[in-house]
């Protein structure tokens, strides 16, 4: 699995209709089992494992807070050099595939190359909050890197 197919992975993974589960085999395919997981809001930091986090969403998923949930990256800058990069990945969250944009945020994943395959070590992510706005222009978010 190249870079582009671990990061759609990412993505689709989290994918998922009313009554129905995150597609966490995905997730499986790409993250290292003790993967580092930090989301980043307005209410804080939080750091999960792959473990962890699927507990937290199954959960939120099970109580009604969580039905639907539909990510779709936007755009991508990656940095690599041989067998690690950088990928910087903005992407849009709504509700529903189909539904107005709740969210747009930016993912930031560490990978490694270990016999053809691609992993993820580690993904940080942060969404727009108070006194954080994305630009409209995706690409300003790569400005410097």
């Amino acid at each position: 699995m190249d870079i582009d197919a671990a990061v759609r992975a990412v993505y689709a993974g989290m994918c998922f209709d009313v009554g129905e589960a995150p597609a966490w085999h995905l997730w499986d395919a790409v993250l290292v089992p003790e993967a580092r997981l930090v989301r980043v809001n307005d209410e804080g930091v939080f750091e999960f494992t792959p473990v962890s986090f699927r507990r937290d969403l199954e959960q939120m998923i099970r109580s009604g807070a969580l039905r639907s949930f539909w990510e779709h990256e936007r755009r991508r800058h990656v940095q690599q050099f041989g067998d690690i990069a950088h990928v910087l990945s903005v992407y849009e969250a709504r509700s529903a595939q189909n539904a107005p944009v709740l969210f747009r945020a930016v993912k930031s994943m560490q990978l490694f190359e270990r016999k053809g395959q691609w992993w993820i070590s580690a993904m940080l992510w942060r969404r727009e909050g108070r006194g954080l706005v994305m630009p409209e222009d995706d690409a300003e978010v790569f400005a410097g890197s």
